[in-house]
């Protein structure tokens, strides 16, 4: 009875002690770590939202010559690819482009573009492999709203890839294009811009 009683008063004691020894609390957090928190949601969450978007509808400046003047403009194109896998990943062999560019100080300042772009690659550029030179020519129409008329392009371009298990990333293609663009009334002009486009290849 004794033995027994011992066994169990020691057995309280341990239980007792390991129980004070215990200072884990998951659900607890100070004022502090919770403004760390809140403050680190809010700057990660705005740049991300961000990034996805200039990922998805990346940004071009351009020089758009409309009767022998040249005007300044701003330019947004993506799209949608079709490709193979290169080593790394996918890269577009055909794309079709969206595009829409804005003209400063112009009569003409919303031009909207429809393109098939063909892509022809070069070797590639970096010892690892993950950046991608080529050329491109392209044919589409446009229309500023009420004119319609086609456009004829050509450019130099380094892509980095369309990585599938990325989910929403696309292709990026950074170069410099030129288009040939012709209303259907007969009157032409031409751009040039430099900067960053964006496909969804698959």
């Amino acid at each position: 009875m004794n033995r027994t009683i011992t066994m169990l008063l020691v057995l309280m004691l341990m239980s007792h002690d390991a129980s004070a020894q215990d200072t884990t609390n998951v659900e607890s957090t100070t004022t502090e770590e919770n403004i760390a928190l809140i403050a680190i949601a809010g700057i990660v969450i705005p740049f991300a939202i961000i990034g996805t978007v200039v990922s998805a509808i990346p940004p071009s400046i351009s020089i758009v010559m409309i009767d022998g003047v040249q005007y300044g403009a701003f330019a947004i194109e993506s799209g949608f690819g079709i490709g193979e896998k290169r080593e790394t990943a996918i890269f577009s062999d055909w794309r079709i482009g969206l595009s829409y560019t804005f003209v400063v100080n112009s009569n003409v300042r919303n031009l909207f573009r429809t393109e098939l772009k063909r892509d022809f690659h070069f070797n590639y550029v970096d010892r690892r492999k993950i950046f991608l030179s080529g050329l491109h020519i392209s044919a589409g129409l446009l229309t500023d709203f009420p004119k319609r008329g086609f456009t004829f392009g050509t450019g130099v371009w380094l892509k980095s890839p369309w990585i599938g298990y990325f989910g929403f990333i696309p292709e990026h293609t950074y170069g410099l294009t030129y288009r040939y663009n012709r209303y259907f009334n007969g009157k032409e002009f031409h751009e040039i811009s430099v900067g960053m486009t964006s496909a969804f290849t698959f």
